[in-house]
């Protein structure tokens, strides 16, 4: 069977090669033609053959959708052709291309129809960039603060919900870097300096998932700092707001070896 898809491949290659590269920019259609054969190519569906040929050409929606702009500047389907070229580096998982398309769409055109659509996937742009988020942040807060702009200038929208989820997902994600630095230092010793990263997550992320475990970690620092009056405080609070939670019975725990301490503090 691997033969014989071998053989094929080798047999329609030539065919794919001038095939694709025998497309030449349509010449005499208007401009919301043009667009419109740039559009057809973005929404083709799978033209390829056994699953390895994209479905897409994008060098040729870039050429297609740059052709209007250079052929019909003040036209709005060349407005429209600025939009949909950051739409196609976004499809192709180019986000950084793509943020900055949108970015720059929203610039050039504050009071276009389509500036709420261009802000929520510019905050998408940054959103999808989350996975470094424990080394860099930027991509979280940039994707926040995006979202907060479509929120507050498109209450009405239908992806509001949706906006205030990726928001919350974001500020998860911040929270977890600032518990992973605090655990880089707190392996090292350095409690005063983990104290701190743990105490960013109770004070700025405290409607985040994270606030358990980041409670648990800071009465934990505080302990090996014998800052027991501190210590009771963070994990007095985590056993009140979280009674039945993950590290309540560890909070409950620490607790008491706190207090044995200081019954006993010469032991």
């Amino acid at each position: 069977m691997t033969k014989i898809i071998a053989m094929l491949l080798i047999t329609i290659s030539p065919f794919f090669i001038i095939s694709c590269g025998s497309k030449k920019l349509p010449r005499g259609l208007t401009d919301k033609q043009l667009y419109e054969v740039a559009i057809e190519e973005m929404e083709s569906a799978d033209r390829g053959f056994l699953w390895i040929f994209s479905a897409r050409d994008y060098d040729r929606i870039f050429e297609l959708l740059k052709e209007v702009q250079l052929r019909y500047t003040y036209s709005p389907y060349a407005v429209l052709a600025e939009l949909r070229t950051a739409d196609a580096y976004f499809e192709k998982g180019e986000y950084e291309e793509a943020s900055v398309g949108y970015e720059e769409f929203i610039e050039r055109h504050p009071r276009h129809k389509e500036v709420g659509y261009a802000t929520y996937r510019l905050a998408l742009s940054y959103f999808e960039r989350l996975s470094n988020a424990e080394k860099d942040p930027t991509s979280a807060r940039t994707a926040i603060k995006w979202f907060n702009e479509f929120i507050s200038k498109h209450p009405d929208s239908s992806l509001i919900a949706e906006a205030q989820k990726k928001i919350a997902k974001c500020r998860d994600r911040l929270a977890k870097r600032e518990i992973y630095i605090g655990n880089f230092y707190s392996k090292r010793k350095n409690y005063r300096a983990a104290a701190s990263r743990y105490s960013v997550v109770v004070t700025n992320y405290k409607d985040t998932k994270r606030l358990e475990e980041a409670l648990y970690l800071l009465g934990e620092a505080y302990v090996k700092q014998n800052e027991f009056d501190l210590a009771r405080k963070a994990l007095s609070q985590l056993i009140q707001e979280y009674p039945s939670a993950k590290y309540s019975n560890k909070a409950s725990k620490l607790l008491n070896n706190i207090r044995n301490k200081s019954a006993n503090p010469l032991s």
